[in-house]
């Protein structure tokens, strides 16, 4: 039997960088129709501004491997919703997360294929258990860059489609100087 060698490193508590990390950098333009107020996100396009980083630390896709990634979600909103990852569910559906939030304010915003939603705040400390078969997306509800570290099984995948085309059946936005849960007009059962 050939051994992996053993790993570790050294992530940046302030910042959430992962040296020699691979960095994914998704701007406003990498979320077009994610947005509910289509013309807020045509307005600030113009400053098509980078709304998170990933820093990944990524094994060979097989079974019982880990791999783990820090994302740096930037404060903003395009109307009334916060900024906020693309989302997804697992290809391989049965298959859960860890998220364990290092710096700022936010949330995890999960939901079934049946469109059953559940916010759940994070702030430093904060560790969230996305069970399998749950689409889960992160949402900056603060000020300052929403850090969180995110461990997954490297054979999980990313479905980013079923999210682009249906979208997830409710919105984080900003309501009366407070954060809200509400339905997603755009939602696609």
């Amino acid at each position: 039997m050939e051994y992996k060698n053993p790993l570790g490193v050294d992530i940046d508590l302030e910042t959430g960088v992962i040296p020699g990390a691979k960095k994914l950098v998704r701007r406003l333009s990498d979320l077009k129709g994610y947005f509910v107020d289509e013309k807020a996100y045509e307005e600030l396009l113009k400053e098509n501004p980078v709304v998170y980083e990933v820093y990944a630390i990524e094994q060979e896709e097989k079974d019982g491997d880990l791999n783990f990634a820090t994302t740096v979600l930037y404060p903003g909103k395009v109307g009334r919703e916060f900024f906020f990852t693309k989302g997804h569910y697992h290809s391989k559906a049965d298959r859960a997360e860890i998220y364990y939030g290092i710096k700022g304010r936010g949330g995890m915003l999960l939901q079934t294929p049946e469109g059953k939603a559940e916010w759940i705040e994070m702030k430093p400390g904060t560790v969230v258990y996305v069970p399998p078969y749950w689409a889960h997306r992160t949402v900056n509800t603060g000020d300052e860059p929403f850090i969180f570290l995110a461990v997954y099984p490297a054979d999980a995948g990313h479905d980013y489609g079923s999210i682009a085309e249906k979208g997830f059946s409710k919105l984080v936005v900003e309501e009366n100087g407070e954060v809200k849960l509400v339905d997603n007009p755009k939602w696609k059962e």
